[in-house]
């Protein structure tokens, strides 16, 4: 497999920036690792769905089991650079999706710059991991994908919730279902959520005071104010 490498893969989760991403990016080969994480299963229903409604092809592979290191808040240490060491046995650029604001150890614009040469160096391979989406938010992310006229229902086939118990409906009561109801809503489009998102008790206790006192960037504080100001939700502190 090293010695046939293809021009580029994207580490594809069926989630609300990755399947934007294929479209961005021209429909490149997909690969999603099931790591046997808690919400493997809901990610794997909504690959199928859009395989079937937009005809996406994706490999899946079981070959990186890291279930066993998740953390109570679905974070997995390292995750990414796992992916990206795997990935590159595959493709000589690997797209993992990271968007404006993110910076978290294994994800961002310098972190990725630092994982693809830290694998070029020891695979003796040249190597790009990379994200599409460095300079857009996620709303700016579905605002690019609604423009290019692209099926809303596909959209909402994506996977983006953190909950433990395989339902496929998001759960609106943790932050990816959060940052997932603020990009559609801001886009004027309505999803499914079992329970509301900006009625979670952690907006009113947590998230409004960290965006008022900066512990966020401003972009994530604006888009955050601008959803809620869609449902005429209270922001007083």
């Amino acid at each position: 497999m090293t010695e046939n490498r293809i021009p580029e893969v994207l580490l594809f989760s069926a989630g609300l920036d990755s399947y934007p991403a294929w479209h961005y990016l021209g429909r490149p080969p997909s690969l999603y690792f099931d790591l046997g994480h808690r919400y493997a299963s809901q990610e794997r229903a909504a690959i199928a769905a859009l395989a079937d409604a937009a005809g996406i092809e994706v490999e899946i592979s079981d070959e990186l089991r890291l279930g066993a290191w998740e953390a109570e808040d679905a974070i997995i240490p390292l995750r990414n650079v796992h992916l990206a060491m795997l990935a590159a046995n595959r493709a000589e650029t690997v797209w993992c999706i990271g968007v404006k604001g993110d910076h978290t150890l294994d994800k961002s614009r310098e972190a990725f710059a630092d994982m693809g040469r830290f694998i070029a160096r020891f695979s003796e391979r040249l190597l790009r991991v990379d994200s599409p989406f460095w300079d857009m938010t996620k709303t700016e992310i579905i605002a690019w994908y609604l423009a290019q006229g692209l099926p809303v229902d596909h959209l909402l086939l994506t996977f983006s919730c953190s909950r433990t118990d395989g339902s496929t409906v998001h759960c609106g009561r943790c932050p990816s279902c959060l940052r997932r109801w603020t990009s559609l809503v801001n886009n004027g489009v309505e999803a499914e959520f079992e329970q509301q998102p900006w009625t979670w008790d952690r907006v009113r206790e947590f998230y409004i005071p960290a965006m008022r006192e900066g512990r966020y960037p401003d972009h994530r504080a604006h888009e955050f104010f601008a959803a809620l100001a869609t449902v005429g939700a209270a922001v007083a502190s």
